[in-house]
């Protein structure tokens, strides 16, 4: 069985033979004289021949050494670069699958964070399909998954965005087609439809909400899945109807937002990751990722870490108490 001890004592037996010299081989090998003929002694004991003839001018290889110097100094570059390869793994930054809504201030606040204290971060913006995707065949070793908000570490209040300022709270009820336009301030929302974001194309979102729209009497057309976020933007900007989405997501598009309560909705996140060590240290920066979420942050109820077998989907950090942002 190959040993660390057998290893260092190759190292040795390899340096000594080069110099010709304990002395300047035990240096080499940053090891004292003493320990270096130790070793030497070691390995000629475990193979069963001596490796040097010893005189007063120095060292040198008697036949048997000369036959296992290239055995041993194939033993110690192999090491050498097994070395090499963890150090390689262990430095290699932890690929990290998050929403497309997340800003590039708020990712790079959370690289930055990771960075300082020793941890690479290589962030892949995906859907929520693709994220789920990305994760289980590991093109990815972590993800922020889309989870119903009672199973969320992180929620993110739902809204409605329009071009022009709301009068309140909406309630899907006011999309229905009515006969003549109800007295009140704010845009005409009458008949205009209620149009989704790619991060919402999960069915504990848009499941929800077409039962809610079909009891509000809404037609089913008036809740639509756009190919794409830029059209369902398009549909806000040129047609006035509602994007659903966060109140960060509507700042950033310039929209005017109200809080939708009826009904209420709420994205969910959970940290995904493939092993223990890379659950672990992202839930260090939990605040981070609240951030990129849209500023919502971790409660204080909960449970430790978890992890499972590699290539399972791994929850991580504090689920939060229940309350809305």
């Amino acid at each position: 069985m190959v040993t660390m001890d057998l290893i260092e004592a190759c190292r040795t037996f390899t340096a000594v033979s080069e110099l010709g010299s304990m002395t300047l081989g035990a240096a080499a090998s940053g090891v004292p004289q003493p320990v270096a003929s130790r070793r030497i002694a070691g390995l000629e004991k475990r193979f069963g021949a001596r490796l040097f003839d010893r005189s007063g001018r120095g060292v040198s290889l008697t036949p048997f050494g000369q036959d296992m110097l290239a055995s041993a100094k194939r033993l110690v570059d192999l090491a050498d670069t097994m070395l090499l390869d963890a150090d390689r793994a262990r430095l290699r930054p932890v690929s990290l699958a998050v929403p497309r809504s997340c800003t590039t201030r708020d990712l790079a606040v959370l690289t930055a964070s990771a960075k300082s204290g020793g941890f690479s971060i290589d962030i892949h913006p995906a859907p929520p399909a693709r994220r789920l995707d990305d994760l289980s065949s590991r093109r990815v070793r972590a993800a922020l998954q889309a989870v119903p908000e009672a199973d969320g570490t992180w929620v993110v209040e739902l809204g409605c965005a329009h071009r022009m300022a709301l009068a309140g709270p909406v309630r899907l009820a006011a999309l229905r087609r009515a006969r003549s336009r109800i007295a009140g301030a704010g845009p005409e929302l009458s008949g205009k439809r209620l149009r989704l974001l790619v991060e919402d194309d999960v069915s504990h979102v848009r499941g929800r909400l077409r039962r809610a729209a079909e009891v509000a009497g809404l037609l089913p057309h008036q809740v639509v899945m756009d190919s794409s976020d830029p059209a369902a933007v398009a549909g806000v900007l040129g047609e006035g109807d509602l994007l659903l989405c966060s109140a960060a997501e509507a700042k950033e598009l310039g929209l005017e937002w109200s809080p939708l309560i009826e009904p209420e909705l709420k994205r969910g996140y959970v940290l995904a990751a493939t092993s223990n060590d890379d659950a672990a240290v992202l839930s260090e920066f939990s605040d981070e990722i609240a951030d990129c979420l849209a500023g919502v942050p971790a409660g204080t109820r909960g449970e430790d870490v978890l992890a499972g077998a590699p290539g399972e989907n791994v929850p991580a950090g504090t689920p939060v108490g229940g309350g809305s942002k």
